[in-house]
């Protein structure tokens, strides 16, 4: 599946529609991974592999069991993902594969590839010319200047095209109806892949197999095109040459610059509320917690952005980082458990249905009769880097090099 990004992404384009000098300065912030993008990437080749598969099989019934053998070229590019999530704990991730095909597989196959092919195949009824593409590449450079990017999976027959999202997240429920990504998706579909054809009907779907979400949404191509013209280019053009005033809002949760953006900075700490009285109304209450939401979100990702910064050496002033709360850990409850019932332990003592937790060990065997029989099986991890006031007691960390080395295998 495509790695590359567009400076305006059909992905984005909620963000720089509304806030259009917002992604020239996106550009420029370095791409990073998290827990989230590595499990949406590894679900789109689930979904991709799987959608080929059936495509070359040429079955009319999907499978009432999805099984799958990947293909060699496949495996090792799934295996390199699953690895890279491993460090992320995701529960799907596995050693030996890559990927856990009682979750991923299944999730993905049975609600969303299902979902197309069976769409696929009633097109089919309709025109037996009908066309399934998977991970199509989109032609948007006349409305969105040098973007490009695909579409999970587009079907054409007859006089409409259909255009599919696949969203692996348990998020919020995503609606298709006018959706600037769906619609950004079908017009690079229409202007691309079916190019040839007379489309006259759009369908656009989200599907979002974790939440069992399908939201759809039909056009004419008439609408969608009116919209390109009148108000996508014109949004396009200003956000290419980073023009425009920025407009904070919940747009800005996954903006890269949101951290450092002082019209959100503003945004967060201008909450208008009516001075009169002592106390807040309900609907001022109201209020105020709609717009908390913009602003928890910019607080995370500030905190983020300066524990970040102060982990590479470059101290935010007034705080500094150190080593953050951790707690005590069995590494090898089974050799625990052996020892507990070789000293005579009932086990009903120790074991609800695993071991139990050590301060409940604690109270059972005391600190010293624990420290004597379980001690060799106890660690204690080293805490998360946690950056708080240079009041706090804690002692900072000695030096860069050292926070860095300390916590080199620790996900920021």
């Amino acid at each position: 599946m495509p790695t590359k990004h567009a400076i305006l992404a059909p992905s984005a384009s909620r963000r720089w529609m509304t806030c259009t000098p917002s992604a020239r300065l996106e550009a420029e912030v370095p791409r990073r991974d998290t827990a989230y993008s590595l499990e949406g990437t590894c679900a789109h080749s689930v979904a991709e592999i799987l959608l080929r598969e059936m495509l070359a099989k040429d079955d009319a019934l999907f499978p009432g069991h999805v099984t799958l053998e990947w293909p060699a070229e496949d495996k090792g590019y799934l295996y390199e993902l699953g690895g890279d999530a491993l460090q992320y704990h995701l529960d799907y991730a596995k050693e030996e594969l890559g990927v856990d095909p009682d979750e991923m597989l299944m999730t993905v196959g049975d609600r969303y590839c299902r979902f197309v092919w069976e769409d696929y195949q009633a097109a089919k009824n309709v025109d037996p010319d009908a066309v399934l593409l998977v991970e199509a590449e989109l032609k948007l450079s006349e409305y969105i200047p040098e973007s490009f990017g695909s579409s999970d999976a587009v079907i054409i027959w007859g006089d409409t095209v259909a255009v599919y999202d696949l969203k692996y997240g348990k998020g919020i429920k995503v609606e298709a109806e006018n959706n600037s990504q769906m619609m950004c998706y079908a017009l690079g579909a229409v202007l691309g892949p079916a190019e040839l054809y007379d489309i006259r009907n759009v369908h656009m779907t989200i599907i979002q197999p974790r939440l069992n979400w399908v939201s759809s949404w039909v056009i004419s191509s008439r609408r969608l095109f009116s919209w390109a013209e009148t108000e996508l280019k014109p949004k396009a053009v200003t956000a290419f040459q980073g023009a425009g005033a920025y407009v904070p809002g919940d747009h800005c949760k996954f903006c890269a610059i949101a951290p450092r953006c002082k019209a959100l900075g503003m945004h967060a700490s201008l909450i208008k509320i009516d001075r009169t009285g002592d106390l807040m109304t309900d609907e001022e209450i109201g209020h105020v917690l709609k717009e908390a939401a913009v602003v928890k979100s910019w607080i995370a990702a500030l905190e983020t952005y300066a524990l970040d910064r102060a982990v590479a050496g470059k101290p935010i002033p007034g705080f500094k980082v150190v080593e953050g709360r951790s707690l005590r850990q069995i590494t090898r409850p089974e050799d625990a458990i052996v020892t507990l019932a070789a000293a005579g332990f009932d086990e009903s003592s120790y074991l609800r249905r695993d071991l139990k937790s050590i301060s409940d060990l604690e109270k059972l065997l005391g600190k010293k009769g624990f420290n004597s029989l379980l001690g060799d099986y106890v660690t204690k991890p080293q805490g998360k880097p946690t950056l708080v006031d240079e009041s706090d007691p804690r002692p900072a960390m000695n030096s860069t090099a050292t926070a860095l080395n300390d916590f080199k295998d620790i996900t920021v």
